[in-house]
């Protein structure tokens, strides 16, 4: 009887243990359910956060790549970390090609101050603006550098055209006045020459008076020269064929050409139309092509091109001659300023005069014994 006792007890005890163990099992699948409905929870806040943090950075991506500034981010170790477009193109690299290496080897050279600084890469030479910061964490431990590089080379240029400009007027001003009170006198001195000619012909000094007329012809054209330099330009437009323009022009300095055993090649990407006066361009054309003959004395190559670039007509004459040093291609437009010893100094100006009257402009790149390359920009029809 005692035995069955203790049999029902430990019945009960278990039954007990059992109910127990059953609330236990509930509460903890209750627990679990809650555990795995936060860790749901958390789950789809880190995908948000995730899919947000991916969304910034395209944003940031796109708005670096967007930006005309060439912007590169470099790692303590200075390694590039991340360059945009801009910065691409301007070092001549693939964005790929750049990233992990040491921002020294991207193959460049700054000359000057980050204020204003010249930029030598694989592209070409830049002016630019160099502003340097550093990235900092929420520690203010640094994490890296931002270096960013202003292209102001356009700036420069119009800076440098603007200036120019103000001295062509002033020195035409000034040439127009010495040319009115030259030409008098010059009329007198050539009309006593002919008569002198004449009172002298058969005799043995009739050379000489000759001498004096043919003299005073030079001098006179030279004249000319100023005046159609310090003369505001008023052309004539009509529309031209800048092929067929360019054509006749080199037809006439063929022979000049061949004397001095140049090679000429020639091409064309467009058939060009422009509104303008081809006598005028005839000009322009002459006194570029002349200055590129004048700069090969023993003989190259010129390559005249037509191209178009972004509603311009471009005229581009590149030869192997002498080059022009960097400290005088600021000057070569300004009147009475020649590198060559017999110079004038007039036929860039009276070019850069002619195609300012048509709206157009010269853009030249030169390096000393490398030759030189000039690019006339004429607006197309319908473009100004």
């Amino acid at each position: 009887m005692e035995e069955i006792s203790r049999l029902s007890e430990a019945f009960r005890n278990f039954t007990l243990a059992s109910r127990s163990l059953e609330t236990y099992y509930e509460k903890l699948q209750e627990k679990i359910r809650y555990l795995t409905i936060e860790l749901e929870e958390k789950n789809r806040q880190l995908r948000d956060a995730l899919l947000d943090a991916e969304e910034a950075k395209d944003y940031l991506k796109g708005i670096l790549e967007s930006l005309r500034e060439a912007i590169v981010v470099l790692d303590p170790e200075g390694k590039v970390t991340m360059i945009n477009r801009a910065a691409g193109e301007m070092f001549g690299l693939q964005v790929e090609e750049a990233i992990g290496r040491h921002f020294d080897s991207l193959g460049f050279s700054i000359d000057g101050e980050d204020a204003e600084a010249v930029l030598h890469t694989k592209k070409g030479r830049y002016d630019v603006i160099v502003s340097r910061s550093e990235v900092k964490d929420s520690e203010g431990l640094v994490r890296g550098r931002v270096i960013l590089f202003q292209d102001i080379t356009r700036i420069k240029e119009l800076e440098a055209e603007k200036e120019r400009n103000h001295r062509l007027i002033a020195m035409g001003e000034m040439a127009a006045k010495i040319v009115h009170e030259i030409r008098s006198p010059l009329c007198s001195i050539e009309l006593y020459a002919s008569m002198l000619a004449r009172e002298l012909e058969g005799s043995e000094h009739v050379n000489l008076a000759k001498g004096i007329s043919t003299g005073i012809r030079s001098l006179n054209n030279v004249l000319t020269n100023m005046l159609f330099f310090a003369r505001p330009q008023k052309p004539v437009l009509k529309p031209v064929e800048l092929e067929k323009t360019l054509d006749e022009t080199l037809f006439m300095l063929m022979p000049m050409i061949e004397s001095r055993g140049i090679e000429l090649k020639k091409s064309s990407e467009c058939s060009a139309h422009i509104a303008g006066d081809a006598e005028l361009l005839k000009q322009v054309f002459l006194n570029i092509l002349l200055n590129s003959v004048q700069a090969m004395p023993d003989g190259g190559r010129i390559e005249v091109a037509i191209k178009t670039d972004d509603g311009f007509a471009v005229v581009e004459v590149a030869d192997e001659g002498e080059g022009i040093g960097h400290e005088d291609l600021e000057r070569i437009f300004d009147p009475f300023f020649s590198t060559k010893e017999k110079g004038t100094g007039l036929g860039l100006a009276i070019a850069s005069k002619i195609m300012q009257a048509h709206g157009g402009t010269i853009k030249v790149k030169s390096e000393l014994g490398k030759g030189s390359r000039f690019q006339l920009y004429l607006p197309l029809n319908g473009h100004k």
